[in-house]
């Protein structure tokens, strides 16, 4: 009896897991995060903080969901308005994005996810790419993720 409770368990999570935790279903946006007065309040924070302070900066501590460090990104051309970045979230995240401030040096950047609420999820890193739309071309701006304080395009 013992291994059919365990193997109705396995298939339930199973069928959890490809039934929609991970579906490609999310909406991506890039204007900001779900809820600008709450959560942009410590990307603002910490995107002055690193305008202020770069080089010198150390990464934030934990991965809070408004402020996610990002996987990669396109090296953009000085030129360019736009560039992609890989923003990591888990499976069952509801939405997922990135934030954006620019100054005359820095554009600094971020991923963010906006968990479902659900009763049950696999832990799994998800990366998607999003597009970041610049209002000025790059320039000679140093591209700054704000999680980990790193210039973004140093390879």
């Amino acid at each position: 009896m013992r291994r059919r409770t365990t193997a109705v368990a396995l298939a339930a999570v199973a069928a959890l897991a490809a039934g929609g935790c991970g579906s490609n279903n999310q909406s991506v946006r890039s204007d900001g995060s779900p809820s600008a007065s709450e959560k942009q309040t410590r990307f603002d924070k910490r995107a002055a903080k690193i305008e202020a302070e770069w080089p010198e900066v150390s990464a934030v501590s934990g991965r809070p969901d408004d402020m996610l460090p990002l996987e990669d990104a396109s090296p953009p051309g000085s030129d360019d308005t736009t560039f992609e970045v890989a923003v990591g979230h888990g499976a069952c995240d509801e939405d997922f994005g990135v934030h954006v401030k620019e100054s005359e040096g820095y554009v600094v950047v971020a991923g963010w996810a906006k968990p479902k609420d659900v009763d049950f999820c696999t832990d799994q890193l998800l990366i998607d790419d999003v597009e970041v739309e610049l209002e000025q071309p790059l320039g000679d701006r140093t591209v700054v993720d704000a999680a980990t304080g790193k210039d973004l395009l140093e390879k």
